[in-house]
């Protein structure tokens, strides 16, 4: 497989991965905007916009537009993050050329329709109010609202308030002020040739112009803390968040696999510690995610009030006592699921088209799975001690949603007992 880039004069990036043994291909293309830059008073905005740049473009109107998309076999979507637009879809290789017509109509000549503004903020309105029936959820994004700084701390749902305020003008205003080619990146990857698709995108895309301008940076974050929310439910929802490392350092690959080690499936510490051994709850697990500004390694508890304040001690308990645990056997078999996971999510062009958006988006290059695999292969437990002792996990900020607060000792979160 053969990966080509190229970039416009415009600030298009365009990255090509030839895959001649599928038939089909995908397209994920990103574009500079999103949730952090929303005006604080349309905090939501964006998600509409990214709604409504589907509903109608060119001499084509929503229905139309749909029709097209379906009558050529393309699946796609489109949606918005906290610093990027993405408009996505996966296609019979041969269909590439329609699918990236549609996709400049979209980009560059939307209708947004003000009909259908209401619709959408109807249904954005529900995802907000289904909280309710997903404390978890609930409990994830309110921790992320106190642990990241302004504007990172947005929820990916938007506010009520910010979601009614967009009309027309508002949706107007925004995709002449984002939806520019300076910074954006246009990944394919499948049965394609790199030099008809440089050809295609230039005639499409070349005379697009401008720039959305530079994403606002990431300060410090606020002081650790823990944090209750009162909510009378047959269940207690107990989060933690702790500074980790970047997508782009070193260390990198030990962070994800340490919390392989800890929760990313049945054989991991938190799930035989504080489920199987001890039935404690009904779900935990441990993540780590990343940028190229900030990293995060967060866990989560799932239980009753009954069971959550020894749940908690149990959590807390498991992670101090990583650094110097961790067995060979342990890091082997987390290293074997990492990988296998990554060759088998990497093998369709869906996936090769998004994560090298991704690497391009985060790294301004392109990484090979000879790469990423041969990183995997070089993590050591020495490696994975200097990782624990860079990135400890505590202190941190604790969330918990439930009938009543939990004790939580005050070097937890880094204050003095």
């Amino acid at each position: 497989m053969a990966i080509h880039q190229l970039q416009l004069s415009n600030g298009l990036c365009i990255i090509v991965e030839e895959m001649d043994h599928v038939e089909s291909a995908s397209y994920d293309l990103a574009i500079r905007g999103g949730l952090i830059t929303d005006d604080p008073k349309h905090l939501g905005a964006h998600i509409v916009l990214a709604e409504l740049i589907g509903k109608g473009a060119g001499d084509l109107d929503s229905r139309g537009l749909s029709e097209a998309f379906d009558s050529a076999g393309i699946r796609h979507g489109e949606g918005v993050g906290m610093d990027r637009f993405s408009l996505s879809g996966s296609l019979v290789a041969g269909k590439i050329d329609r699918a990236l017509e549609l996709v400049q109509a979209m980009v560059r000549k939307p209708l947004l329709p003000a009909e259908d503004i209401q619709p959408i903020q109807s249904v954005l309105l529900q995802d907000l109010e289904s909280l309710k029936d997903n404390p978890a959820r609930r409990a994830m994004l309110e921790l992320s609202k106190r642990f990241y700084p302004a504007p990172y701390n947005r929820s990916s749902l938007g506010e009520r308030e910010g979601i009614l305020s967009t009309d027309k003008a508002l949706m107007e205003r925004l995709h002449e002020a984002f939806f520019r080619p300076e910074g954006a990146v246009l990944s394919i990857a499948g049965k394609v040739k790199a030099t008809h698709i440089f050809s295609t995108v230039e005639e499409l895309f070349g005379d697009w112009q401008g720039s959305g301008g530079a994403l606002p940076g990431f300060g410090a974050r606020p002081k650790h803390e823990y944090f209750h929310i009162p909510d009378q439910s047959a269940q207690s929802q107990i989060v933690l968040a702790a500074p980790s490392v970047r997508f782009s350092d070193e260390l990198y690959y030990e962070g994800k696999l340490v919390a392989s080690v800890l929760g990313s499936s049945m054989f991991g510490r938190l799930f035989v510690e504080v489920r199987e051994k001890r039935g404690l709850c009904y779900s935990v697990y441990a993540r780590h995610a990343s940028t190229n500004l900030f990293g995060t390694m967060s866990a989560y508890v799932g239980t009753t009030p009954e069971r959550a304040q020894e749940s908690m001690d149990v959590l807390l308990e498991e992670l101090q006592r990583l650094p110097g645990t961790i067995t060979q056997e342990e890091l082997d078999r987390s290293r074997t699921n990492l990988k296998a996971s990554l060759i088998m999510g990497e093998e369709s062009p869906g996936s090769r088209a998004g994560s090298n958006a991704t690497d391009w988006w985060l790294l301004k290059r392109v990484r090979t799975l000879q790469e990423i695999q041969g990183a995997i292969d070089a993590v050591t437990l020495d490696s994975i001690g200097e990782f624990l002792r860079r990135y400890p996990f505590t202190p941190c900020s604790v969330l918990t949603l439930g009938s009543a607060a939990l004790k939580v000792e005050p070097q937890v979160v880094g204050n003095k007992s």
